[in-house]
């Protein structure tokens, strides 16, 4: 008879099984799990695997066990569905081979610590991983975070990356050795938690200030951001070309020739966890990207000064690419950029000089791409002589395009 997989969560400190996980303990053949939980077990008397990676190779001894027969309990702790072992496990073993009995999370223990309900938060795991980006996504929308950390991403060093993105609508909690004698609960902003040191075992909690003063997703006016006169992708375009990039969440998104930042900076806002990089060649102007991410904590937005295209070899390849300008008196930058879009990505263009739109048509016929346009010319309402009138925009000419799959 071939026995599902039990994981079981432990409480957090205590390391204690619920009852029905101490009925499985007791009964199984074979305990697995972390070096730090099977030591709570030192008294089981069957066999011990310990936690090894890669993943699908642990899945393979686990199913080894199972598929002769042996009773096998996997130790979690807390919630194992939550950024724990059972959320990549599972798949590899398939749902009819796994129960899971959750136990309390370390982030519910955290919560009641601080009073607060953790319903509503937004929980990160910067264990194993070191993209903030989710982090910093969650944040600019004034959510409230739970944190996983580990021994290189530790409070110290998320305080020091909050600080060095200015986050400034925040305070931070520190909850360590949770249920333990040890426990120490932390409060404070940051930037008090720069030469902050606790044992590896905690979590954060980042509340947000006055988050009733909301935050807009979309549709900021132009005198929001700051600019050189002229330089922006103005509200009534940009607004039709972010829709056209038809942003997903966990993307990389290419703002090229940005200017002051403001399609970058409004995209981030909609795109949850995506990551989002305004590249410009004028030091200038990436300051006033860096200032306009600053007043508008756009914090998941990466400016980058360089010349193109030669600055886009340090960029991650790209689902999504924006060019409002930067397209130059050749295609060397846009060719580039069609290069390494990934299959199935779309790039869309804004262009007002004809040979910009000549050449953007031309290389999509080329690389035998199915490409649309469309033009608009805006006006907006404008005093004068004591009445109103309407201001027309230049003509803009929105070129857009999907890479096919496989090239």
């Amino acid at each position: 008879m071939i026995h599902p997989l039990h994981i079981t969560g432990l409480h957090p400190g205590t390391l204690e099984p619920s009852r029905e996980a101490a009925k499985h303990i007791a009964k199984a053949d074979v305990l697995s799990g972390g070096k730090r939980l099977l030591k709570s077990f030192s008294n089981f008397k069957g066999k011990i695997i310990p936690f090894t990676s890669p993943m699908e190779k642990y899945a393979s001894t686990l199913e080894k066990e199972l598929a002769e027969g042996r009773k096998v309990v996997l130790l979690a702790d807390g919630d194992p569905l939550l950024f724990g072992i059972a959320a990549s496990l599972t798949p590899l073993l398939g749902k009819k081979n796994v129960v899971v009995i959750p136990a309390v999370s370390s982030i519910q223990v955290g919560a009641a610590r601080l009073g607060r309900s953790w319903v509503d938060f937004k929980m990160v795991s910067l264990h194993g991983r070191n993209d903030y980006t989710p982090l910093f996504g969650a944040m600019q929308r004034k959510m409230d975070c739970a944190v996983y950390t580990d021994a290189t991403n530790t409070p110290q060093v998320i305080a020091r990356q909050l600080v060095n993105k200015g986050v400034d609508n925040y305070s931070m909690a520190i909850l360590s050795q949770l249920e333990t004698p040890e426990e120490v609960v932390a409060q404070g902003r940051p930037e008090s938690f720069l030469n902050f040191t606790c044992p590896d075992l905690n979590i954060v909690i980042l509340t947000a200030d006055n988050k009733e003063c909301s935050t807009p997703l979309f549709g900021r006016s132009d005198d929001e951001f700051i600019r050189e006169k002229g330089l922006i992708t103005k509200l009534p375009v940009r607004s039709a070309g972010i829709a056209l990039l038809d942003l997903r969440g966990q993307q990389v998104v290419w703002d090229l020739g940005a200017g002051c930042g403001s399609v970058a900076i409004e995209g981030s806002f909609i795109s949850p966890d995506s990551h989002f990089y305004a590249v410009e060649k004028k030091p200038q102007r990436v300051e006033m990207i860096k200032e306009n991410i600053r007043n508008l904590r756009a914090w998941s937005v990466e400016p980058l000064c360089g010349e193109m295209p030669q600055a886009l070899a340090k960029l991650p390849d790209p689902e999504r690419i924006f060019m409002g300008g930067g397209i130059g008196r050749d295609d060397s930058v846009i060719r580039e950029a069609a290069k390494r879009l990934k299959p199935g990505g779309r790039i869309v263009v804004h262009a007002i000089l004809m040979g910009s739109i000549q050449r953007t048509r031309d290389l999509f016929d080329e690389l035998n791409w199915s490409w649309q346009s469309m033009q608009i010319q805006a006006a907006t309402s404008d005093q004068l002589a004591g009445d109103i009138r309407y201001k027309a925009h230049n003509p803009v000419t929105i070129l857009w395009a999907d890479k096919p799959e496989g090239h």
